[in-house]
């Protein structure tokens, strides 16, 4: 089976009718797009995509780097996890990250296991934001920090949308991992902290790997 299927009109993800797409502190570098309809309708197909969203991708990817190892220290310096938990607990593989080097992949296979990557990851940051709530004051700065990152990780999946769009497709509908139930303020702490160390490990490795390709100039993916 195709890792795409062919559609006229594409939705750019994460907006709603109350939580819409919003540039953050990227916008002087024009990362990320903005769309201002409800999730349950189309965008304009292309119109609203940058001319190069595969170089909107690197460069997303080079910011959303950094951004991801501060966020996931950030995380475990407000939850008080103990050293021990960090090593024990927090440093295990969750199902939502893929292994290895997906830029190796074909181009547009390398898309959809970004696309798919993010997808869950968003869905994640939504669990772990409203996790936070309950344990922080509406303007803790940890709060503002996860906001930020939901919003570069919305930015990312619309320009991965994007990259797609302009190829004529849109990426295969994403089955999100089955994730454990938790109720209990510390199993949450451990869950977020697992999350947020795989995204920051992930991360790294994606920037790396595009650094790299981009160097050697050769290989299947023009990132």
């Amino acid at each position: 089976m195709s890792m795409i299927s062919k559609r006229k009109q594409i939705e750019l993800p994460g907006c709603g009718q109350e939580d819409l797409c919003l540039l953050f502190e990227a916008v002087a570098q024009n990362l990320f797009i903005l769309c201002m309809e409800p999730v349950n309708s189309s965008c304009a197909s292309c119109q609203r995509c940058p001319k190069d969203p595969l170089s909107k991708i690197r460069d997303q990817t080079r910011l959303m780097e950094r951004k991801a190892r501060d966020l996931s220290n950030s995380y475990v310096t407000h939850q008080g996890l103990h050293r021990t938990h960090i090593d024990t607990l927090c440093h295990e593989p969750v199902p939502g990250f893929p292994k290895g080097k997906i830029v190796t992949q074909p181009e547009m296979d390398m898309l959809q296991q970004l696309y798919r990557t993010m997808v869950y990851m968003n869905q994640s940051l939504q669990v772990i934001r409203e996790h936070q709530q309950d344990l922080n004051e509406p303007d803790a700065v940890l709060l503002q920090e996860l906001r930020h990152a939901h919003l570069a990780v919305r930015g990312l999946l619309s320009n991965i949308v994007c990259a797609f769009c302009v190829q004529g497709a849109s990426p295969n509908p994403v089955t999100i991992p089955e994730r454990p139930t938790v109720t209990k303020a510390f199993q949450q702490k451990i869950e977020g902290c697992k999350v947020l160390w795989n995204y920051a490990r992930f991360m790294e490795r994606l920037a790396k790997s595009l650094r790299e390709n981009r160097k050697q100039d050769f290989g299947p993916v023009r990132l």
